[in-house]
Order: structure tokens, then sequence, then C-alpha cells
């Protein structure tokens, strides 16, 4: 279990939780990901991925300028 349990909690369990928040709100914002072509999931006897789920990930561009034509 990861962090422990009980009376005896690893004291940096939520800095690590609000760090890996942070980091998935970064990702899901400014960044577009897909799955390799060839890599699918295989759901027996748990979800894993032929290949190890390899991803491409590319940048989104900044949608700041877009709309704000200067004549």
């Amino acid at each position: 279990m990861p962090f422990g349990g009980g009376p005896r909690l690893c004291p940096g369990a939520d800095l690590a939780k609000l760090e890996i928040a942070f980091f998935l709100h970064h990702l899901v914002l400014n960044y577009r990901w897909k799955t390799m072509a060839d890599d699918f999931p295989l759901a027996y006897p748990y979800v894993e991925f032929k290949r190890g789920l390899l991803l491409e990930i590319e940048p989104i561009p900044d949608m700041a300028g877009i709309g704000n034509i200067e004549t």
C-alpha cells in the first residue's frame, strides 16, 4: 500500500498527491497525446498494454493570440 496506512502514515503523502494533481492539470491543459498505432490494451487478467503504453505527446499551440487580428 503506497505511503503506509493506519497510525504510521507517510508525512509526504499529501504533498505527493498535490504534486501529481498539478502535473496532471498541466498535462491535460497544455498537451495532446495518443497511443502509438500498434499499441492496444489487453484486458486479461488485468489491463496492460502490448508495448507498455507508448505515447505520442505534442504541445497544444498557444491560443492567446487567436482572434486578435491587428490591422
